[in-house]
């Protein structure tokens, strides 16, 4: 019935965007309801010396929500994901904007890091940067506060340390998160912002004082774990961030350090795990990029372009004080994609990884992947 049910909902959603996004509005006009959504299927050829990495073709994430607006400076979202034929739950929160000042409640990433919180349409590669998925954040229950305006943005919130499918019961841990963007310089278009974030967390009763980082590879189609550190008698948790994105015409670059410590008992020394990432890219054909000055992030250059991107990028998990070694992975990547129109893109990407002997899968080894990706968003 599930199978059923969600091939459904994705032919209708097709056949809806293929026309024009569907959008519903009171007479009034205080009331706004548009349908989102989005589907992508992914496939990737993988060359291994050690670990079996069989070749794959899956439909990676599908999703469907809607986006309401009412009384003017109200939004509210609810957003599932029907990926791996599970259901979970993705942004759920109601929204306050008067332009300047935001406030939010709900479910929903915490401002804190960058790469991972990027949709996955919108992500330049089929997988996010390995020390965005290893040290960013999830979402969580909470509630922020943002300023912005053209030169500055700064968030602030306090979250549920504990994963929403997280049915353990005791006390719950929480998080203060806050990120803070200055743009230097602003041109027209043309944006460079700097910005720095951090994470103070305090595991509860069902985490069991017990932390895990872990991370694979630059792609969503291998579950194999390659970097893992599992930090026992932890007390509480710090992040921290720093980020540079650049906006320029038709060149985009985007790079963040990501670092994680952990405050355990006295009896072992405390963890530290961190990594960095750099990407770039170029717009051909058409458009230019573009930046949303709200979430920070840089904006695909449009219909008819095509993106070529390169990625290098370094975690490492180990730290020989705390005796955890979770590993360390350098990959380098480029690719490419071409946007049909506003709802259909095709990338493509190779990869090369480099993991050190202390890797939990296989240890020390050298593989590459080639992956590809339709997708469909509304």
């Amino acid at each position: 019935m599930m199978r059923h049910t969600l091939l459904i909902l994705m032919l209708l959603a097709c056949g809806m965007s293929a026309s024009a996004q569907l959008t519903l509005k009171s007479e009034k006009g205080d009331f706004e309801a548009r349908l989102i959504g989005r589907a992508l299927f992914d496939g990737g050829v993988f060359f291994s010396d050690k670990t079996a990495l069989g070749n794959s073709l899956e439909v990676y994430d599908v999703r469907l929500g809607t986006v309401v607006r009412f009384l003017e400076r109200w939004t509210g979202k609810i957003e599932l994901g029907f990926a791996k034929s599970k259901v979970s739950m993705k942004d759920i929160y109601i929204e306050y904007n008067d332009g300047k000042n935001v406030f939010k409640v709900g479910h929903y990433f915490e401002p804190f890091s960058l790469e991972y919180r990027i949709g996955t349409s919108d992500m330049k590669f089929n997988g996010a940067a390995v020390t965005g998925t290893a040290f960013g954040d999830r979402r969580r229950l909470g509630i922020s506060y943002t300023y912005n305006c053209d030169v500055l943005n700064v968030s602030g919130g306090m979250f549920s340390d504990k994963d929403i499918d997280n049915t353990e019961k005791g006390d719950e841990g929480y998080a203060l998160s806050g990120r803070v963007l200055y743009r230097p310089y602003v041109k027209g278009k043309d944006i460079i912002h700097v910005g720095v974030s951090s994470r103070f967390g305090v595991q509860g009763k069902a985490e069991k004082n017990k932390l895990t980082y872990s991370a694979g590879a630059p792609s969503n189609l291998i579950p194999e774990k390659f970097l893992k550190a599992e930090v026992t008698e932890a007390i509480n948790e710090w992040k921290f961030g720093a980020e540079v994105v650049m906006v320029l015409d038709k060149w985009y670059f985007q790079s963040e350090y990501l670092m994680a410590h952990v405050n355990r008992k006295a009896s072992v020394e405390n963890y530290n795990g961190d990594g960095w990432y750099a990407q770039v890219g170029y717009a051909l054909l058409n458009g230019r990029y573009g930046y949303n000055k709200m979430s920070g992030m840089a904006t695909a250059p449009g219909a008819k372009s095509l993106e070529i991107l390169c990625r290098y990028n370094i975690t490492n998990m180990n730290d020989k004080d705390a005796g955890i070694m979770g590993g360390k992975q350098n990959d380098f990547s480029i690719g490419g994609i071409y946007y049909f129109n506003k709802y259909v893109a095709v990338k493509m990407s190779y990869s090369l990884v480099s993991l050190d002997k202390y890797a939990p899968v296989d240890g020390k080894q050298t593989f590459s992947m080639i992956q590809g990706r339709i997708q469909l968003s509304f």
